[in-house]
């Protein structure tokens, strides 16, 4: 490419060969399809977006109606001192299996369903 024209006049900018010319298109053309792929790829991603939404959406009133009932459910065991016996029940627990191993524990597993069945027929 030349940069100055024939006669010796100003230096302008010279016309591109065919091969650059070609080159240049074939980068423009790479871009284009760069383009197009980053848009698709756009509009995949806020389908994917509107879609999440859409779920958020319909499962709010259900999750808000869910944990609803369990914070009332929640009270009511605590009106009714649940707490109070799940937390006595873990000390008992936790003293039984440091104090017997599996078999033993088992067996008096046995011992007391045995027991809670006589009661139940002595009704």
């Amino acid at each position: 490419m030349s940069t100055g024209d024939q006669h010796g006049g100003p230096n302008l900018p010279a016309v591109p060969d065919a091969a650059d010319r070609m080159a240049l298109q074939a980068q423009l053309d790479r871009m284009a399809r760069q383009l197009d792929e980053i848009a698709a790829e756009s509009r995949r991603s806020r389908e994917r977006w509107e879609a999440v939404d859409e779920l958020v959406t319909d499962l709010t009133p259900v999750m808000r109606q869910a944990l609803d009932g369990a914070a009332a459910r929640l009270a009511l065991m605590e009106e009714r001192g649940y707490g109070e016996v799940i937390g006595a029940s873990a000390g008992v627990l936790d003293e039984i299996m440091r104090t017997f191993d599996r078999d033993g524990v088992r067996r008096i597993g046995d011992t007391i369903v045995l027991l809670l069945k006589t009661i139940q027929n002595m009704r």
